[in-house]
Order: C-alpha cells, then sequence, then structure tokens
C-alpha cells in the first residue's frame, strides 16, 4: 500500500512538472518598445571656419625722445608713469651759452642796423667809421673764440675735456669767422667805393646778422625738450647734472588708450579681411575675455616668410588693457555657402570612417558621410545626407543600423545657421567615438 502511494505521488509530480515545461515552452515572446530619440533635420546653411593668432599688445604710439642738441641736464619734470599731454614740458638743458650766444648775435644785429640807417643817409665817413667798429668788434669776438678752442683742444688732447664740449667750441669759432668775414668785406667795400652799392653792402650785413639771431634762438629753444604726444611715461634715462645729447634716449612717452595686436597671416587668411573690420580679440591676463579689435592695418604685400602683417586696434579708453599682454586675434579663414550641415554631435567616427543615425520610417539607418568644414557647432556634410532629412543627435553609439525609434517630438529642431560663432580649427570634425 505504501508503495502504491508512493508511485502515486512520483506520477503526480512528474505530470505537473510537464505542465510547467509545457507552458513555458509554449508561451509567446515579449516585443522590445521602440527607443525615444532627439533628432535635427540637416539643412542648408553656411558655415564660417576661424583661425587664432597669437600677439603681444603694444601700444598704439611709442615715442623715444631725445634732445636735438647735447648739454647739460638742468631740469627733469615728468618721471615714469606720469600722465603728460602733447608739447609738456619733459626736461630742460642749460642754456646759459646759448643765451650769451644770443644776446651776442642780437648786438650785431642792432650795429648791422644802424650801419645799414647811415649808409641810406648819412656821410661817407660815418658810414666807414661804423664799419670799422664792427670789423673791431667782430675781430675780438674771433680772437676770443680762437684762444678758447686752441685751449680746449689741447684738453681734449689731454683727455680733460669731452668731444662735445670741443665741438661747441669749434661751432662758435666758426660763427666768429663768419661775422668777422662779414665785418671784412663791408669795411672793404666802403674803403673801395660808395654810393648805392655801400647801402646794398649793409642791408646784406642785416640780413646776415638776422639769421645768426634766428639760428641762436633755435638753438636756445632746442635746450626745452617736450613731449610729442599725449600719453603715459613709460621710461626715463636721465637726471639732472648729466650730459645728454642727441644719442640719448631720454624719455619713452607711450599711447596706450588704444593697443595694437599685430599678427602674420597668410594669403588664404588676408584674402578675407578688409580695413575697418571688427574682429573677435581674446586677453589671456583677463580669462580669455572676449574684445572687440578693428583691423587698422593691412600689409600691402608679403614679407619675405611669404606672411602679411595686420594690426588690429583695441579701444582702451579703461586702462583694461595693458602693453605686453598676451591677446589672441580669431580672423575668419574658410567660409562656404549653401552646404548642408549638422550638429558636430550628430556625427560619429568609427575606423575612420565618419557615419550619421538618420531615422527614416522609425527606424535607425547609419549612413556614411563625407564630413568638410566645421566650427565649434555645426559640420559640412559634403556627400551622403540632404537637407531636410532627420539625425539623432545624442546617443545614437548605443543604437543599432535597423533598429525601431520614436522621435521624441519636444526634440525635433532645425539647424539653421548663416555665421557661425569663430573657432581657432580648421577643416576640423567634431565627432563622438564610438
Amino acid at each position: 500500500m505504501r508503495y502504491d502511494k508512493k508511485r502515486m505521488a512520483i506520477s503526480v509530480l512528474s505530470i505537473g512538472m510537464s505542465f510547467i515545461l509545457t507552458a513555458c515552452g509554449t508561451a509567446a515572446p515579449k516585443q522590445q518598445s521602440a527607443v525615444n530619440v532627439s533628432v535635427v533635420q540637416a539643412a542648408s546653411g553656411s558655415i564660417t571656419t576661424n583661425v587664432e593668432y597669437s600677439s603681444e599688445l603694444k601700444p598704439f604710439q611709442d615715442i623715444t625722445i631725445s634732445p636735438k642738441i647735447a648739454g647739460k641736464v638742468a631740469t627733469v619734470q615728468a618721471d615714469v608713469g606720469d600722465e603728460v599731454t602733447q608739447g609738456q614740458v619733459l626736461f630742460t638743458l642749460d642754456s646759459s651759452d646759448l643765451q650769451a650766444q644770443l644776446q651776442q648775435q642780437q648786438a650785431n644785429l642792432e650795429g648791422s642796423q644802424v650801419n645799414y640807417d647811415k649808409t641810406q643817409g648819412s656821410a661817407y665817413q660815418q658810414q666807414l667809421l661804423t664799419a670799422e667798429e664792427a670789423q673791431q668788434n667782430a675781430q675780438i669776438t674771433y680772437n676770443n673764440a680762437q684762444d678758447t678752442y686752441n685751449k680746449d683742444k689741447t684738453l681734449y688732447n689731454a683727455g680733460a675735456l669731452s668731444q662735445q664740449s670741443l665741438e661747441n667750441d669749434k661751432k662758435t669759432l666758426d660763427e666768429a669767422t663768419v661775422a668777422l668775414n662779414s665785418a671784412n668785406s663791408n669795411l672793404n667795400l666802403l674803403k673801395e667805393q660808395s654810393g648805392p652799392q655801400s647801402v646794398e653792402a649793409a642791408a646784406a650785413q642785416v640780413k646776415q646778422a638776422q639769421s645768426a639771431v634766428n639760428y641762436a634762438q633755435v638753438q636756445v629753444q632746442n635746450t626745452t625738450i617736450t613731449s610729442p604726444i599725449t600719453g603715459t611715461v613709460s621710461s626715463r634715462n636721465i637726471d639732472i647734472g648729466e650730459i645728454a645729447s642727441s644719442a640719448t634716449q631720454a624719455f619713452t612717452v607711450i599711447n596706450t588708450k588704444t593697443v595694437v595686436a599685430e599678427v602674420n597671416v597668410p594669403d588664404t587668411t588676408v584674402i578675407n579681411l578688409k580695413k575697418g573690420q571688427t574682429v573677435p580679440v581674446k586677453i589671456s591676463a583677463l580669462n580669455n575675455k572676449t574684445v572687440n579689435g578693428t583691423i587698422n592695418i593691412i600689409s600691402p604685400a608679403a614679407d619675405k616668410t611669404n606672411s602679411y602683417v595686420i594690426d588690429v586696434n583695441l579701444d582702451n579708453t579703461n586702462n583694461e588693457l595693458k602693453a605686453g599682454m598676451y591677446a589672441t586675434v580669431v580672423l575668419p579663414a574658410q567660409e562656404k555657402d549653401n552646404i548642408v550641415t549638422v550638429p558636430n554631435g550628430a556625427i560619429s567616427v568609427e575606423d575612420g570612417v565618419s557615419y550619421v543615425y538618420a531615422v527614416v520610417n522609425n527606424t535607425v539607418d547609419k549612413i556614411p558621410v563625407q564630413v568638410g568644414i566645421s566650427n565649434d557647432k555645426i559640420s559640412e556634410i559634403v556627400s551622403g545626407l540632404k537637407p531636410g532629412e532627420n539625425v539623432i543627435t545624442e546617443g545614437q553609439i548605443f543604437l543599432n543600423d535597423g533598429e525601431k525609434v520614436k522621435i521624441s517630438k519636444d526634440n525635433t529642431t532645425t539647424t539653421t545657421t548663416t555665421t557661425t560663432k569663430k573657432t581657432k580649427t580648421t577643416n576640423s570634425t567634431y565627432s563622438t567615438k564610438k
């Protein structure tokens, strides 16, 4: 009896297992649900690519100032960092010697004028007397100048006098020689003849004396050195008591109300530029802050490296920019119109081949494409895609060719681009590797 019950239990268990296995084997397979995807429509538009050039900001004007004549520095009236205006005095030279020479020339002019007046309306004897006095004065002046020059030349040869001082003595001697020759000529002329010719000689003497006065006045004026521009003193290399000459770079004044970024570009870039064009410039010291610059100079010819010099002016009235800061000038490199474009995120690269994942009849169509130029947002599709086709922009690397998908209505957009933002690369493809 126990045996029969045991066999009955085994039979019931076997039937139950068979039922379960049969039920499992005949169950209908579940269908996989379509994946929601975001798409955009390939568009017909334009792309502008750009290239970046490094530069170092420099002042719009950078003027080195030197005196026209040599002399001892008498005063210094500006220092580094000072704001100066055009015509403001920077420093002066000692003018005592030149002032004395000016007074002497003015005295000669007065004498010549008196002589001329006498020649026109006085007796010949008076004219001759005046001429003799002028000649004597000129001779004394010449003798003094000659003695001074001879003594200083001895000191110079002994190394006790500067060359500049000797040159000043020589200039004084030359002027005295000219004055003496003029006085001698006038005196000789009076002795040889009288009448209208004597008047002409006196007039010439006045003219020559006036020229000497004018020259002396200019020399005195040259002892005051002023700033030729409005700007900021960036360097000072003189002190009171020093000897400054035309070779001395005494002051440097810069104008940084406008700063300049200079770059060298190839012919493929220069053809896209024009004077007055606005271009973005990134300033490294200001966390790559972008400011607008204006192209001011385009070199008309290439240099030895086949590059063209481009100057971009940046407004700096707020003094935010400093000369010497590093900058990056962004210039247009290439532009294409009426081309098929898609977002960079829609392109994937597999084994060196670019693909886009299109949606056709709710099915993924993996399409190989040829990519052209790109910027930081979109890329050109040279072949493989037509405007209006829906392409997947996110998560396409997890999809398979032929897989069923569902387009999310909220995420369907059209890429329409005319001119894009700037980027530093050209002919580059932004892609998502699979």
